[in-house]
């Protein structure tokens, strides 16, 4: 028998997108406010309403997506920058996946998760890229 597969509300991606971006932004010393930042989370949602409307009618309630469809629309909303994405904008975007699957997730616990790497090492290479 196969386990279902995990979906998230709009609620549950904002808030681990708007802690993730807030993490790396802490980290790195850069604004959460930030052009790419911005751009980032405007597209991605954009990116979700594209999702909807092709999903045709739902059930009643509250539209769900799953954890892939997610993080397609992460990576799509990164990539499709002016600029090359880099450490910053990838850490945000692995640290909002951590917090979807983990909303206690720490700095620690998605450098080791995503990275295989600890804390500081993690943080020097988003200092390096500011």
């Amino acid at each position: 028998m196969s386990t279902p597969t995990a979906t998230f509300t709009r609620d549950q991606i904002e808030q681990a997108v708007t802690d993730g971006f807030q993490m790396a932004a802490d980290e790195a010393s850069v604004s959460v406010n930030n052009s790419d930042f911005r751009r980032t989370r405007v597209l991605f949602r954009s990116i979700l309403d594209q999702v909807d409307a092709a999903s045709g009618p739902t059930t009643p309630g509250e539209p769900t997506y799953t954890r892939e469809q997610i993080q397609e629309a992460l990576n799509t909303a990164t990539d499709a920058g002016a600029r090359c994405a880099d450490n910053i904008d990838n850490f945000a975007v692995n640290a909002a996946l951590t917090l979807l699957d983990n909303p206690d997730a720490a700095f620690g616990d998605v450098a080791e998760e995503c990275y295989g790497e600890d804390a500081d090492e993690v943080a020097g290479w988003l200092a390096d890229a500011r």
